[in-house]
């Protein structure tokens, strides 16, 4: 069974809500755990308006979802994270007999993000740094550039060029055998056929707004994203858009 003692790092791989959202309550529940995440998500969870912003996406999901009880009852208020050990690019983390953990930084779906990957046992913790798999292989299923398209493309190809047996992803499970590594591959075709789309689509339709009201029509019909209302399913596309479109110079990267 489970042995709640031999619990003792959570690695956030980065600060989005529904990758860190739920960290105070595991906490709350398991007190000596330690909190692991990059220099930058640390930075982030310090910030106010930060730790605001997660909680009330929490809550607009948990009353989208009719699972106000459940918030009462398990207590799954978001009030902040506190960051143990702060880790980046060839950290390494001892767990004992024989395993370790590499922590590499992969940029791109944020500029936070970190995977972890487990040498010996050859298990690759990607984070969104790769697309979720889909069963149809016909289908385009949106990249999650949310910070930058080029570096997203990097990570990808980074990640995918790893001894892969175990490919556990934070949405939709864990894939073993030969399959893991297909997957990763199958990330960088589904990316730069998505690419291709946007970039065509964008030509076709000549503005942004109609590229995304054209994409959302065509992509999310077929890719729903159960975690996520509609309304957050198209500002993450209409942002993973923009990025493509900045990488390709067809649009103008925002002045800071």
């Amino acid at each position: 069974g489970f042995e709640p003692e031999k619990l003792k790092y959570l690695v956030i791989s980065h600060s989005h809500f529904d990758h860190c959202g739920a960290v105070p309550y595991i906490k709350r529940k398991f007190p000596n755990i330690l909190i692991i995440a990059s220099a930058y998500a640390e930075k982030i969870f310090t910030k106010e308006k930060a730790v605001n912003f997660i909680s009330a996406s929490n809550k607009y999901m948990i009353d989208k979802l009719a699972l106000q009880s459940e918030y009462e009852r398990l207590n799954l208020q978001f009030d902040g994270i506190h960051t143990d050990l702060v880790v980046s690019e060839k950290d390494i983390l001892d767990l004992g007999d024989g395993i370790e953990a590499h922590f590499l930084e992969v940029p791109g779906h944020t500029q936070c993000s970190i995977a972890t990957y487990v040498p010996k046992l050859k298990a690759l913790f990607p984070a969104d740094a790769v697309p979720p798999p889909t069963d149809d292989e016909e289908a385009i299923f949106f990249a999650g550039p949310q910070y930058n398209f080029g570096m997203y493309k990097q990570s990808m190809k980074r990640l995918a060029s790893l001894e892969v047996e175990i490919l556990a992803s934070e949405h939709y499970g864990v894939v073993i055998g030969d399959q893991a590594k297909q997957i990763l591959q199958e990330g960088i075709r589904q990316t730069e056929k998505f690419e291709s789309r946007i970039t065509d689509l964008y030509q076709q339709a000549g503005n942004f707004d109609e590229t995304v009201k054209k994409a959302a029509a065509e992509i999310l019909q077929r890719n729903e994203l159960d975690f996520m209302d509609r309304e957050m399913q198209l500002t993450v596309l209409a942002t993973a858009i923009r990025k493509i479109l900045e990488y390709a110079g067809l649009m103008d990267k925002p002045v800071p």
